[in-house]
């Protein structure tokens, strides 16, 4: 009898740690708008930097683990921004367009889980792989910024979950330049949708 009870403690015990240690996955794509700013290091006043909008596609895995979870990702992302100066009376516009696939890595936590609703807060690193790249003037000119080829960021934002549709907020910003000239550091503001496959 004893070993029996025994038996069945055990079993409680590895019942409930897998349980806590399961982690299962879910893959899903997503998309949506990309508002990017891009620093430069010119001080003027007469230097104005433009958020403009752009585009993201990817695909996201999510590894739950309770109320935690990892998010890693693969993303095609077309960036815009311009910056404007006015120069001898005539005002320049440089009109900056970068595409890069970037892979983030987000830790998140579920503040409010539900079977059919979830309320989630993330951030994580991002890193930037920049494969086109150019910069258009009013005055035709197309231009090359000398962008770097891989560039790191980091981003934090909350989403929520209705079912199998995700929505996601977030901030993103730099943390290396995007380029060995004037051109710094991006910050961007990222508003997706996605649906969870499974």
């Amino acid at each position: 009898m004893k070993k029996l009870l025994l038996v069945a403690v055990i079993c409680l015990f590895s019942s409930a740690l897998f349980a806590q240690l399961a982690s299962p996955i879910s893959l899903g794509i997503h998309g949506g708008l990309v508002s990017t700013k891009l620093e430069t290091n010119m001080s003027s006043s007469s230097i104005k930097e433009n958020a403009e909008n752009g585009m993201m596609l990817g695909a996201f895995a999510r590894i739950n683990i309770n109320k935690w979870y990892i998010q890693p990702e693969l993303n095609y992302v077309k960036r815009k921004s311009s910056i404007e100066q006015s120069f001898m009376g005539a005002d320049i516009k440089m009109d900056v367009e970068t595409k890069s696939i970037d892979i983030p890595v987000l830790l998140g936590y579920k503040i409010v889980k539900l079977p059919l609703f979830k309320l989630r807060a993330f951030a994580g690193p991002v890193a930037s792989f920049n494969i086109d790249d150019k910069i258009k003037t009013t005055l035709g000119d197309v231009e090359d910024g000398n962008f770097k080829s891989a560039v790191w960021n980091a981003k934090v934002g909350a989403g929520v979950d209705v079912w199998k549709l995700t929505l996601d907020v977030d901030y993103e910003f730099g943390l290396t330049d995007v380029s060995s000239e004037f051109l710094k550091k991006n910050k961007m503001v990222n508003v997706t949708l996605g649906f969870r496959l499974f």
